[in-house]
């Protein structure tokens, strides 16, 4: 009972308060030095006048409509291609998705807008095919904004429909090429409406993700003057003085609709069980002959990988090389250069940047998975009727998108005589709060595949429960342990919308430095940066990918 009571308290302080201290924000007035004043309603009246509240829920909903539905349709097309055709480069496509989890999100983002920027090459090139007097195309718009997201998520969707796709029984799609279906009616009729459920718990996934998203919409929906919920958050915030109660309301609102959302994802993956097609009786897994469509589709897998990692990844080389960025043409390549490596390695805040970044990836992945094997242990080995309160609690984190925990916690501890406020300390605190559900959804899944009887026999020989925790459980859970160590890690290491707000001069970490450095026009600097970060990052993706072969960990 202490253990519970122990857990709940720790995980209760971490999410409770800012959830209290978004709700009371968004009902106090708040004075020029950021003190709570009179309980009011009139944040709440700015903000749903008028189009201030409706301009940016469209523009959300468009953004992350478009995203699911495009990233679906890209992932879940190579998902199909790799998991049940005979088409070669396959592993190409694992190798992919894993190594895109090393990519830091506004680098690759960046990536993204040196590429289809106004003076970028794809432009530039278009512009000079077609004969065109400006750009083709502008990334800085909605659907720019949709492209870099779908491109963005389309690697989680397709490690989630692989998984789909792999169970399902291919027995179904042979009865109807028996009953005189084409392989597109099949296809249609059969295949596709057996994957519905996971498509569209996909599809839902992938809009609530997007619809939370800061680094894209502040990266390409601000300098076009697009603006979603999460970037009315961040400018009402930065203002001078800051409007924290407008930002409440805004939070509030958001936190609202997400809520709605991951509620209609728990309804639809409940009802998977609907469509099971992997039984006991009948199952035998084939691969679909694709015959001289082969190299087709082998090139469209190798093209999907060129353009979700290599094509960012070299333009960031190219204009790291670069004393002034250019697109890359030959006349540039006399001007190569290794001058911003150098000041890389010698200019001490981004080496600052990069200590305190792994320090924070070490300590919230570290503190994440201690605390939620403890929590999942209570969940799945015992009966204590108040188990409700720590599920609760360790899934309520989801509801919270990250500048709305960031601006959370900023309030939070602007109010309260804890001196973490500019430290090091609130940005472990914010990783800590928000990852919890992700560290919980693997060491759950981990305990429910360990049988209790290994623990009851430790019992009957005498062992405490330390002793059994420490010898037989915690080595067993290693697998899933490690998994969501690593992922809960890399996510810290890429995290910018809570880091954005509570990031201060003395605690600089990689995501806000190549935010600064961007908004700067210092892109040479940033790129050498970028460059040495994600070689850190992809190791780390790379070695996680060799140990999830190796124990089969699915990264979802």
């Amino acid at each position: 009972m202490w253990i519970l009571t122990l857990v709940c308290v720790v995980t209760a302080y971490l999410v409770v308060p800012p959830l209290f201290s978004v709700i009371q924000t968004s009902l106090s007035t708040t004075t020029l030095t950021g003190a709570l004043g009179e309980f009011t309603f009139r944040h709440y009246r700015d903000v749903l006048s008028g189009f201030r509240f409706a301009a940016p829920l469209m523009n959300t909903l468009y953004f992350a409509l478009g995203s699911a539905f495009l990233a679906t349709f890209l992932g879940g097309a190579i998902a199909w291609l790799v998991t049940r055709t005979d088409t070669p480069l396959r592993g190409l496509g694992y190798f992919t998705a894993f190594a895109s989890f090393g990519t830091p999100f506004i680098l690759y983002t960046i990536g993204w807008l040196l590429l289809l920027g106004r003076s970028g090459p794809v432009n530039a090139w278009l512009r000079h095919l077609l004969d065109l007097p400006g750009p083709l195309f502008n990334i800085y718009s909605l659907p720019g904004m949709v492209l870099v997201e779908a491109f963005l998520w389309s690697p989680l969707v397709f490690l989630m429909l692989a998984a789909s796709f792999r169970a399902m029984d291919p027995a179904l799609e042979d009865a109807s090429a028996a009953c005189g279906a084409s392989g597109l009616q099949t296809m249609m009729r059969v295949s596709l409406r057996l994957m519905l459920p996971a498509i569209f718990s996909v599809v839902l996934l992938v809009f609530i993700r997007a619809f939370e998203s800061f680094e894209i919409p502040a990266l390409v929906g601000l300098p076009g003057d697009v603006r979603v919920l999460t970037t009315a958050i961040f400018l009402d915030a930065h203002r001078m003085p800051p409007r924290y109660g407008t930002a409440g309301a805004f939070s509030v609102l958001l936190m609202l609709l997400v809520a709605a959302a991951l509620y209609c994802y728990s309804r639809v993956t409940r009802e998977a069980a609907k469509f099971h097609t992997v039984t006991g009786k009948g199952y035998r897994p084939s691969l679909i002959r694709v015959g001289r469509w082969r190299y087709v589709t082998g090139g469209l897998i190798a093209l999907y990988s060129f353009c979700l990692l290599a094509l960012p990844f070299l333009i960031i080389l190219w204009a790291s090389l670069l004393p002034f960025y250019s697109h890359p043409s030959l006349e540039a390549l006399p001007r190569l250069t290794l001058r911003n490596y150098e000041t890389v390695i010698k200019y001490p805040k981004l080496f600052d940047a990069v200590r305190n970044s792994m320090l924070l990836g070490l300590g919230s992945a570290t503190f994440v998975m201690g605390l939620t094997t403890l929590a999942s242990w209570i969940l799945v080995r015992t009966r204590l009727k108040a188990r409700w309160l720590l599920d609760l609690l360790t899934t309520l984190p989801l509801v919270f998108p990250g500048i709305v925990m960031g601006l959370a916690i900023l309030r939070f501890y602007l109010t309260v005589p804890i001196p973490i406020y500019s430290t090091l300390w609130i940005l472990l605190v914010a990783y800590v709060a928000r990852y919890i559900p992700y560290g919980i959804r693997y060491t759950h899944a981990g305990l429910l595949q360990l049988h209790r009887e290994l623990e009851e026999a430790a019992y009957s020989s005498g062992a405490s429960w330390l002793d059994c925790f420490r010898r037989i459980t915690l080595p067993l859970l290693t697998p899933s342990f490690l998994g969501g160590w690593v992922f809960v890690f890399l996510l810290s290491a890429k995290e910018l919308s809570m880091s954005i707000l509570l990031a201060g001069p003395r605690t600089p970490v990689v995501s806000v430095t190549i935010f600064e450095l961007w908004e700067n026009a210092q892109i040479g600097e940033l790129a050498a940066f970028g460059v040495v970060w994600t070689l850190i990052l992809l190791t780390v993706a790379m070695g996680y990918y060799l140990f999830a072969r190796r124990y089969g960990i699915q990264l979802q």
